[in-house]
């Protein structure tokens, strides 16, 4: 077996994106300048993604004046990126921010070339046409002079009003020559419905597809349609035999087991759309799981006739729920689309990364054809970021593959079934098994994909896109093709081929690593990094596990070994298996941390080892759900019982984490918590965090921006509202600061460094749950405590008692209270009597009355003036009949 390894001359200038945040560009402009910019776990090293929070939907994808344009839904924004190449990219700010019409959903951007909306003064310009929300999904415009660096919105907007449906959004817009009109077509539930327009604003309904006449549901019916795409293309290259291409995405459903993609193929004439295939037919768009709302670029440079497109690289099912941070959500690598006609006769879409992916290749290693029987490991290529090109020949053999990413327990396979003639991606061992979907339910994120492949081809033609966290597969020059996130150790780079069942040729194989397009390349030699199988390792006491190494690029040759350090040698015994791997053995109880330098020492890499004492519990140093709900959320480095950091999530959910300890009555809750850092969305707010039973809420945060104390109170899971308070102006929350929260009865008071600082007062009862909660921001919470505060159980003969002997004048006062207390007394004996003869109802109703009646008297007490009450009579006697109330001391219930 003959191998040839090359190193690629990269002519295309590789070169460093400068990155401007949305709201904040010092941090990652710092990042870029370190090397450290795109460099965390799972983060794409030459796919699209947003620097920091959430990606969704491609949204008017164009080329304009020597740039291409690429959009894309960010929480009801348009962000916005521009590329020489569409490889590197540059951020830009938020093109369209929300405005009084509700958010900016998805949509299209055109070149309004010859000023038909009249906005450009004869000239040339952009124009956006997105979906807004405000009283319902309707389509809006807005423009840009300035090459979409700055938006105006059209003053008469929307431009199409919702004709009274729920889904009418995601407008298609291009200009159609034939009828010299702008055409949309926007997505109306399980339909698309088409409109013309001669400047983009007066528009006028065409037609609707999706049903025809004879009620014949075209495609697939299984869920709302999104994003569609249309545009023409000739069939085999011949342009004087072209068709139509209508494209829509099909939303969550457990027929497809979340989101999916279809397609048509058939004539516009500017008006309607005419299917050419069968109703019942569905033809699919990627057969991965990963590929959604895919957009093609309206204008590309001239003379560049392709047709371009890309896609979200995600799913409905699990839209956020993968386990990254900052960012959630990336691109697929744009593609050239075609039409092509196939064996049988028909047509179909094929789908082939675009030409510009080879000016990133950073070497090339390729092995002549052999035969391959049983299984071979790729001995001279590895790695994570890179293209592989294989041709495979067979006559008898019953599966076949390649598996990618591998390691000694994980792999993404690649493989050929010619007894159940199909191909497939298979991610059921690639790491990530089961995740949390966006409807709070488990769900099987590992699983196979499989498409129809016949035997009787007796070839195929494969070629990958292997990334950070995604997969790529394009067969046959793309007729089939699959889109397949994934979440594995980094330094899982293993390559192997296998033949069961007989045996195959292997015609030809390429591998090619690709460059960054976030960073600068390295120079030849040069260790950019490293980076370790874990982030975060838990072992037990007495347990052993692997942790190995890897630096980067993926294509450096052999390097001195790495140099491996414990900050806490005596918690962990660490033994060396090869110049990438150790075992460590939990020894002592605590935390560690463990340092990997490069020989050079110019580079590092930190990971925290906590050694536990081999108990299942759900906590770790008493952190974990809360015990009432379950619920946990977020990343956090737990440092030990009082000590914890939150991670930066860029998000504008709470991140919670909570104690395992349950309260009852009166408590105070405190920590010292210093800011540490924030990303640039959302509020940078940090705190305390208070829920009951039937989830009423109450949480009190630090606000760095605004220097605030803010507290945020839920009744029963129903907002109550923020409330808050100014921080004195000296406060610096960049050093520790003390907030303290304490419950006395419905009252909670909020502490600043001690000093009392706002007061509300929220009805909460049962059980307590206590914990710390985050948004957008990293922070170190250190000497957390929390200490009961109530010193006995109260039952109502304390409260009787206690009245009968206070110093209570006059006279008239004392037994008013005693009349409620003893008539409470008496709901509660009836009530016994009551359960004692099974009248369960009835029973019931008499400890309401009882209750009330406590109640009753603690309005009465609160109303006494400090002349008829002693104060501090009248403050225990408050603190026990409330002690009554919220536990239920009296409760017959049987």
């Amino acid at each position: 077996m003959k191998k040839r390894y090359v190193l690629v001359v990269v002519t295309a200038l590789i070169m460093i994106v400068g990155y401007v945040s949305e709201t904040r560009s010092d941090v990652a402009s710092f990042a870029a300048v370190t090397g450290d910019y795109y460099t965390e776990k799972y983060r794409p090293q030459y796919h699209f993604s947003t620097p920091q929070g959430r990606l969704a939907d491609p949204n008017g994808l164009i080329y304009f004046e020597g740039e291409y344009h690429l959009f894309h839904q960010k929480m009801g924004t348009w962000a916005h990126a521009v590329s020489k190449d569409m490889l590197h990219w540059e951020h830009l700010p938020i093109a369209l921010e929300h405005d009084e019409l509700g958010q900016a959903l998805s949509g299209t951007s055109v070149i309004d070339w010859n000023d038909t909306t009249g906005f450009f003064d004869g000239e040339a310009g952009m124009v956006a046409i997105y979906t807004s929300t405000e009283g319902g999904e309707s389509q809006g415009i807005a423009y840009s002079k300035d090459n979409g660096r700055t938006w105006e919105r059209y003053e008469g907007n929307p431009v199409i009003e919702n004709p009274g449906i729920k889904d009418f959004r995601d407008p298609k817009v291009f200009w159609h020559e034939e009828t010299e009109k702008w055409v949309m077509a926007v997505t109306t539930d399980k339909s698309v419905t088409f409109y013309n327009s001669p400047n983009l604003i007066d528009w006028q309904y065409q037609s609707k597809f999706g049903v025809d006449e004879q009620g014949n549901e075209h495609g697939t019916h299984v869920a709302v349609w999104e994003t569609p795409d249309l545009f023409r293309l000739p069939v085999d290259g011949n342009e004087e035999k072209q068709k139509w291409v209508l494209t829509v995405s099909v939303g969550d459903n457990h027929v497809t087991d979340g989101s999916t993609n279809q397609y048509f193929i058939g004539e516009f004439d500017g008006y309607t759309f005419t299917n050419d295939n069968r109703p019942e037919e569905v033809l699919i768009t990627d057969f991965g799981q990963d590929f959604y709302a895919a957009q093609s670029f309206n204008e590309l440079a001239e003379g560049d006739d392709r047709r371009i497109w890309l896609a979200w690289m995600a799913n409905w099912r699990y839209p956020y729920q993968s386990p990254t941070y900052p960012w959630m959500g990336s691109m697929s690598i744009p593609r050239e689309v075609t039409l092509r006609t196939v064996e049988d006769g028909s047509i179909r879409l094929f789908q082939e990364p675009i030409r510009e992916l080879k000016d990133i290749r950073a070497t090339e290693h390729s092995i002549d054809s052999f035969t391959l029987e049983g299984e071979q490991v790729i001995e001279d290529f590895s790695g994570v970021s890179y293209e592989f090109e294989a041709v495979i020949e067979w006559e008898e053999v019953e599966q076949f593959g390649i598996r990618l990413r591998q390691s000694a327990e994980e792999e993404t396979v690649v493989g050929v079934d010619l007894n159940s003639e199909t191909i497939f991606l298979d991610r059921t061992n690639a790491g990530l098994d089961w995740l949390i979907d966006r409807n709070g339910e488990l769900f099987q994120f590992g699983k196979r994909f499989e498409a129809d492949f016949l035997a009787e081809r007796e070839q195929i033609k494969i070629r990958g896109l292997v990334d950070e966290s995604s997969v790529e597969l394009f067969i046959d020059d793309g007729e089939i093709v699959f889109t397949n996130l994934i979440y594995t150790k980094p330094t899982n780079s293993g390559i192997e081929l296998y033949a069961e069942g007989g045996s195959v040729e292997v015609v030809s194989l390429d591998f090619f690593h690709l460059h960054s397009t976030w960073r600068e390349a390295p120079a030849e030699g040069e260790i950019e990094r490293i980076v370790v199988s874990e982030e975060y390792l838990n072992v037990n006491i007495g347990e052993s596990k692997e942790i190995i190494a890897n630096v980067k690029p993926d294509w450096l040759g052999e390097i001195e070994p790495l140099e491996w350090e414990v900050s806490e040698p005596g918690m962990v015994e660490m033994n060396k298996i090869d110049d990438k791997t150790v075992l460590i053995t939990g020894v002592e109880p605590g935390l560690t941390n463990l340092t990997i330098r490069d020989p050079n020492g110019d580079n590092s890499k930190e990971m925290i080892i906590r050694i536990s004492d081999g108990s299942n519990s759900a906590y770790i140093d008493g952190w974990g759900p809360s015990p009432l709900s379950g619920e946990q959320s977020g990343h956090w480095n737990i440092i030990n019982e009082s000590s914890v950091t939150s991670r930066l999530e860029h998000s504008y959910e709470w991140a919670k984490l909570y104690r395992e300890e349950l309260m009852t009555g009166d408590f105070l809750v405190s920590a010292d918590i210093e800011w540490v850092n924030q990303g640039a969305e959302g509020f940078p707010k940090y705190g305390l965090t208070i829920t009951d039973e039937e989830k009423t809420t109450v949480s009190a945060f630090f606000n760095k921006d605004i220097n605030m104390l803010e507290t945020y109170a839920e009744f029963r899971g129903e907002a109550i509202g923020w409330e808050g308070v100014r921080l004195p102006q000296d406060t610096n929350l960049q050093e520790a600061q003390a907030l303290k929260v304490e419950k006395l009865g419905d009252t909670f008071t909020f502490y600043f460094n001690d000093k009392e600082m706002y007061e509300r007062t929220v009805k909460m009862v049962g059980n307590i749950s206590v914990g710390i909660i985050s948004e957008n921001t990293e922070a170190d919470f250190t000497n957390y405590v929390i200490q009961s505060t109530t010193s006995e159980i109260y039952c109502l003969q304390d409260v009787i008692e206690m009245v009968k002997t206070a110093d209570i004048t006059p006279v008239g006062i004392k037994q008013s209270s005693l009349s409620h207390l003893e008539n409470a007394q008496k709901h509660f004996e009836r009530a016994q009597q009551l359960y004692d003869d099974g009248k369960t109802n009835q029973a019931t109703m008499q400890e309401e009355k009882g209750y009330k009646s406590v109640q009753n008297f603690l309005e009465y007490i609160q109303q006494r003036i400090e002349r008829q009450i002693a104060e501090e009579v009248k403050e225990e006697l408050v603190r026990m009949a409330n002690y009554i109330i919220e536990h239920k001391t009296e409760s017959l219930n049987k």
